[in-house]
């Protein structure tokens, strides 16, 4: 076995001051996405913006070695949850909230690659995002160096994701929560709102019994219409 390269599978991080040096390296990686010791599969350039994620440009490497645009995978689901709904407390009060639902454990997990994108991306900034296998990490740090990069790090791309999809199933339940929290209040206000003219329509037949039909009727259509909003 001797010879034989150990390939590791990494998400990579890159964070630029500069516009043009973000564009510039996405451009150059998108030609030279096989190195002598790097696979380049998918790459993404974000910014960072009022503390949210943005996605610009990207793309991704088939297996027949064709490239088309970024279209989902890891790096597109990872994008989606940072730029979502849920962008805006990674890195903050999303360690404290996941606690709630998964304990400790999984709470410290899913702050990983999240707390980094949060901690090393600050505003107004990009970041060259890469899913890349490699034997030796110089041959790509050396390539993004040349681009003034501020800084590169690196996760699992087996840790990333599991973070990912745990940060998916919170975002699933988050949603079905707000919806439901809605939903509940809408109820709520609409039943305040439906006792409150039963109330008021009852004070109107005993003032004035002869205008219970008109009343009743237009009471009935009133309520189907606001139910139908």
């Amino acid at each position: 076995m001797k010879g034989l390269m150990i390939m590791e599978n990494n998400v990579l991080l890159a964070t630029f001051k500069n516009q043009l040096s973000a564009f510039e390296a996405l451009a150059d990686i998108k030609a030279k996405y096989l190195g002598e010791n790097y696979v380049i599969t998918q790459a993404a350039v974000v910014k960072k913006e009022n503390d949210s994620l943005s996605f610009k440009d990207g793309f991704e490497v088939n297996a027949n070695g064709n490239i088309g645009f970024l279209n989902g995978g890891l790096l597109g689901g990872l994008i989606g949850i940072i730029g979502g709904p849920l962008g805006v407390i990674f890195g903050g009060t999303i360690g404290a909230l996941l606690g709630e639902s998964h304990g400790e454990k999984a709470d410290k997990k899913v702050v990983g690659i999240f707390e980094d994108v949060s901690k090393y991306l600050v505003n107004d900034h990009y970041a060259l995002i890469l899913l890349t296998s490699e034997s030796d990490t110089s041959e790509l740090d050396n390539f993004l160096n040349k681009y003034e990069a501020e800084t590169i790090l690196r996760k699992d791309a087996s840790i990333v994701r599991k973070d990912l999809e745990l940060a998916e199933e919170y975002e699933r339940k988050l949603k079905t929560d707000v919806e439901y929290k809605e939903l509940k209040q809408k109820f709520e206000n609409k039943s305040k709102e439906i006792k409150s003219n039963l109330d008021n329509f009852s004070e109107k037949v005993k003032a004035n019994a002869e205008a219970f039909t008109e009343d009743l009727t237009k009471f009935v259509l009133d309520l189907k219409n606001k139910f139908k909003k």
